[in-house]
């Protein structure tokens, strides 16, 4: 291969490897979410979606004014959620949960949830005590 020819071959070769980086960049964006103002949401889980690339909860919620909403809220992914002893059972349709949510900056009834808690305020951890 002469100079020429390995050069073009570089350039093909960082091209697509840029290329390729681009939808990893964007799948993990953040920006759709208000992470300056997290809320917490209380409500009644609808669905509980233990699916890849992100676990979803669909929560009900009742509003201020008696409004019942349901919310999406994405959460980690089921790789990480399952090493922390999540299952696909481990919400089910009818369980009082709590979350502290991270609202999407459109107004939509969604976000993204982290602590995820029971009605009573315990943590939901799943994970069979004594192990790690």
């Amino acid at each position: 291969m002469n100079k020429s020819e390995t050069s073009k071959a570089a350039w093909a070769l960082s091209s697509m490897l840029a290329l390729a980086a681009i939808p990893a960049a964007a799948h993990h964006s953040t920006a759709i979410y208000d992470s300056d103002n997290p809320i917490e949401l209380a409500g009644t889980v609808v669905e509980w979606q233990f699916v890849n690339p992100h676990c979803f909860i669909l929560l009900e919620v009742t509003d201020a004014a008696g409004e019942r909403k349901v919310w999406s809220l994405e959460g980690g992914n089921t790789a990480g959620l399952f090493r922390r002893g999540w299952t696909p059972n481990t919400l089910k349709a009818g369980d009082a949960i709590m979350l502290t949510v991270r609202p999407l900056r459109s107004g939509s009834p969604g976000g993204n949830y982290s602590n995820p808690r029971w009605a009573d305020g315990s943590s939901i951890d799943p994970k069979p005590s004594g192990s790690n």
